[in-house]
């Protein structure tokens, strides 16, 4: 079963990519802190471009998910995406910047509202409206063994 935190956090696996001039995360090791919580440690093993596909394909291992960018813009060292994704026939929709904070480095933000999950005893789950903030910086190179995040 699909909790609804576990599906704020693949809606939002979006909010650990950096963008900059060149939107693109860096690979390497990478600490991660939602809403002050504690830290993460993750590895992502490829530079990868922070677009519709980056944030279409975290949601696409949600079953029953398709979704729509509706547009990605950048000013500055901020960029802003909408996404509206159909989940089994219910609307969920996200808004959200990430702000470059240094180099590697940045902070997101993700206001989300709408949905439901689907699980598998027919019953269904509504998505809470929250908001998520998430604090990202690269450490430096992978650690042998390490495991690794791929979308």
């Amino acid at each position: 079963m699909l909790k609804p935190t576990a599906f704020v956090a693949a809606v939002f696996a979006v909010s650990i990519t950096a963008v900059s001039a060149a939107p693109v995360r860096h690979a390497g090791e990478w600490e991660i802190i939602i809403d002050k919580g504690q830290p993460q440690i993750v590895c992502f093993p490829v530079d990868e471009t922070f677009d519709e596909n980056l944030l279409t394909r975290s949601m696409s291992k949600v079953p029953g998910a398709s979704c729509k960018v509706d547009g990605i813009k950048t000013v500055g060292d901020v960029s802003s995406y909408s996404m509206e994704c159909n989940i089994n026939g219910s609307t969920l929709t996200s808004n959200g910047t990430i702000a470059v904070t240094g180099p590697d480095a940045f902070t997101s933000k993700v206001h989300t509202k709408g949905g439901v999950i689907q699980i598998p005893n027919g019953k269904t789950v509504p998505i809470p409206e929250s908001e998520i903030v998430t604090v990202s910086r690269r450490l430096g190179a992978c650690k042998p063994g390490e495991r690794q995040i791929t979308h």
